[in-house]
């Protein structure tokens, strides 16, 4: 395996497992208290499948992180001894640009760890591993692409840019394993009250949904004209070029296929009465689609911050 290969995969699980963190844990937000409650209206199997997520996430996302910076330094030196040499690694951590970053972020991946790891599981748990992603997402921009814009109003922009893009599809792509746990967790209930219960937890998520998608789509096209400096003519013919419309095509199908659950599944839902269940099952197909395509878009992120922008 080349470095290139290795990087691209280490970076590929840490923002799946990060998105994870992140989104799965921002969904008991806003799907309310009553969701995670042990009342009547909660969700005690679809909590307990995304405490099962996170506590898997968290050491993932350490891990691959560890792997991603461990991918830099051999990127940068040519050298896999250079991961055991004390000069070489004070070097990295203590002057570079984005030494400072990385120790942060490794601080960041081992108090995940920790509180992943603690066996209460409240609202504040979930809220300090939501909080502990969102700054592993935004952190994400010291390592790549959007550093490069340099120092000033134009830098701040870049970074600012790409903070908004990935909190937001973090919350989208992220926020789908437990909506998938909350749907296949309707079979306990009566076809009435799990139809209902599925309508409430999918308008939910699609109004969160359809405001993280317009931030995703300006704050891309944003990100993309500051890559090329306003001349997206340059995308074309480039490596780079590729890998954004794929991963933009990749996004274009998840746009439809959720335009889909919420314009045409959803009003199938809301007048279903004993073929509710027929419904929910369908959607869950659906949920379960879209999630596989945002790791295919995971993939081509991946891809694009180890691609160089055109100049």
């Amino acid at each position: 395996m080349t470095t290139f290969q290795f990087l691209l995969i280490a970076r590929w699980i840490h923002f799946a497992s990060v998105f994870a963190l992140f989104g799965s844990s921002f969904f008991w937000f806003y799907m309310g208290p009553e969701r995670s409650s042990a009342g009547p209206n909660g969700l005690p199997r679809a909590l307990r499948a995304t405490i099962i997520l996170l506590r898997v996430a968290a050491p993932v996302a350490a891990l691959s992180g560890g792997a991603w910076l461990a991918g830099m330094l051999v990127h940068m030196t040519s050298d896999i001894g250079s991961l055991v040499d004390p000069e070489t690694l004070r070097l990295f951590f203590f002057n570079t640009p984005f030494g400072a970053v990385a120790i942060i972020r490794l601080t960041l991946l081992a108090l995940g760890v920790g509180v992943a790891a603690s066996p209460w599981h409240g609202r504040t748990w979930m809220s300090a591993l939501m909080h502990i992603g969102a700054l592993l997402l935004v952190s994400q921009a010291w390592l790549g692409h959007a550093a490069e814009g340099g120092t000033g109003l134009y830098g701040d922009a870049m970074i600012a840019a790409y903070a908004i893009h990935v909190l937001a599809a973090g919350a989208w792509v992220g926020g789908l394993p437990p909506l998938l746990f909350a749907l296949a967790e309707q079979r306990r209930f009566g076809p009435e009250e799990a139809r209902k219960c599925s309508l409430d937890i999918m308008s939910r998520y699609s109004l969160m949904a359809m405001i993280a998608v317009t931030f995703i789509v300006l704050s891309g096209i944003v990100s993309a004209g500051f890559r090329v400096a306003g001349s997206f003519d340059k995308l074309f013919y480039t490596s780079y070029g590729d890998a954004l419309v794929t991963k933009s095509v990749v996004v274009a199908v998840m746009l439809a296929l959720a335009c889909f659950n919420r314009f045409v599944a959803m009003p199938k839902l809301r007048v279903a009465s004993l073929k509710g269940m027929t419904q929910i099952d369908r959607l869950g197909y659906s949920v379960a689609c879209e999630l596989a395509l945002g790791l295919l878009v995971l993939a081509a992120a991946a891809v694009l911050g180890v691609t160089m922008p055109p100049q």
